[in-house]
């Protein structure tokens, strides 16, 4: 049963579904989890938090939870807190990275090798997608951080199968934090990983253009959502939501979308969840004739869109709260002057990741490329902060490789 207690009820042994904060304004990256330490509490606390809403059924009630934190503090037993909290992020483990690179690579080969088997598909290659879903949900759910971190290391890929598992990655990720269930989460996995399928059906000099499209460019590339939605019905085994979501991944809620310009509660939230994860990683790579595009601005236009009507909103802002504000491999300018990438974006605050330095407030680069956390900064050295992004190519920057030398 849920039930909405004030702050200073909550107890170590809770399960939070909700608060009087937006979660967007809080360091926590999870919006749902059992209370472990009294740090926790007090830490809502400091952001304001009066009241909070507790699932009885997933963790203790009132009386319960007073019982515990008594034959806790008597024994010393039960509820010891992990070395980390889910509150706070200690920044990149270079094996969960490399766990995660290799995860993405084996999707991508696994992805490819059934995207050139389609003119004669059988159900072995079908199934092999499938279980790689429910392998990436695994890497997700056991290495979310650096699977969403490596999405930003990489910058423009043309690559139909990279596209597809990075937004499958992001897809999952987001529904994650929404608090989507392990099904629905397979039926957007599956759906991300193959929502672009019907670009197989479309000239290639088309899908390789760079330069903008002609007005029947745009319309023939718009038919690729329903090419796709053939090429999955003849898979039987494919689920009908996946297929739907397929079909509809350009469809928005202010109606201006394609192929049939649905319009609000037409479009499933699941949709809307592939829909944003297919747009920024879209737009952070480059595609359909667009260049990439800086990761904060993506996100900028992202959250306008949103406000204009085209997206839930919530579901936008669960995508900057898996991202931060300055998504890894942005490129900012500080109060300083100086000029950084920023690095890894903490859990527990989003306005104040990692950075690296690269120019000094001259203009001039530093030798060597000092790399700090803007969340726990000397009281000796000059507070830093983050003024504005810049667009790395008009700055002369190759953030992807200034992220593969430091991973």
């Amino acid at each position: 049963m849920k039930k909405r207690i004030a702050i200073h009820d909550l107890q170590p042994g809770m399960y939070i579904t909700d608060m009087d904060q937006s979660w967007f304004k809080t360091p926590f990256l999870r919006h749902k989890w059992t209370i472990k330490r009294e740090d926790e509490i007090a830490l809502l606390r400091s952001y304001g938090i009066q009241e909070v809403q507790i699932d009885t059924e997933k963790g203790c009630d009132l009386a319960e939870a007073t019982d515990i934190q008594h034959t806790s503090n008597n024994h010393d037993v039960s509820l010891q807190a992990p070395s980390t909290s889910l509150g706070f992020d200690p920044g990149p483990n270079p094996e969960d990275i490399e766990s995660a690179r290799l995860l993405r690579a084996e999707a991508i080969s696994t992805l490819d090798l059934f995207f050139r088997q389609m003119e004669a598909p059988s159900p072995q290659h079908l199934q092999e997608v499938r279980n790689m879903v429910s392998t990436l949900l695994d890497g997700i759910l056991e290495h979310q951080s650096a699977m969403v971190a490596l999405i930003q290391m990489r910058r423009f890929d043309p690559n139909l199968a990279s596209h597809g598992v990075d937004t499958g990655m992001l897809a999952m990720a987001i529904g994650q934090e929404h608090g989507c269930d392990p099904p629905q989460l397979k039926f957007v996995g599956l759906a991300a990983l193959l929502h672009d399928i019907g670009q197989l059906r479309l000239p290639l000099n088309l899908i390789r253009k760079v330069q903008l499209f002609t007005h029947q460019e745009h319309k023939l590339m718009q038919a690729h959502c329903e090419m796709g939605m053939a090429i999955l019905n003849k898979f039987p085994d494919i689920p009908d939501e996946s297929k739907r979501m397929v079909l509809e991944h350009h469809e928005r809620l202010d109606g201006s979308g394609y192929p049939k310009g649905l319009r609000g509660n037409q479009i499933s939230e699941l949709t809307q969840i592939l829909s944003i994860a297919d747009t920024y990683d879209a737009q952070i790579s480059g595609r359909c004739s667009f260049p990439p595009v800086p990761p904060a601005r993506a996100l900028s236009e992202l959250y306008r869109a949103a406000i204009d009507g085209q997206y839930h909103s919530y579901l936008v802002e669960r995508l900057i709260q898996l991202l931060g504000v300055y998504p890894i491999g942005s490129l900012v300018r500080l109060n300083t002057g100086e000029q950084a990438v920023v690095v890894w974006v903490h859990s527990h605050s989003r306005l104040t990741p990692t950075i690296k330095l690269l120019k000094d407030p001259s203009g001039h680069p530093y030798p060597e490329q000092e790399i700090i956390d803007l969340s726990a900064q000397s009281a000796q050295t000059p507070r830093r902060s983050i003024e504005k992004a810049l667009d790395p190519h008009q700055e002369g920057w190759d953030i992807s490789k200034i992220l593969e030398a430091l991973w």
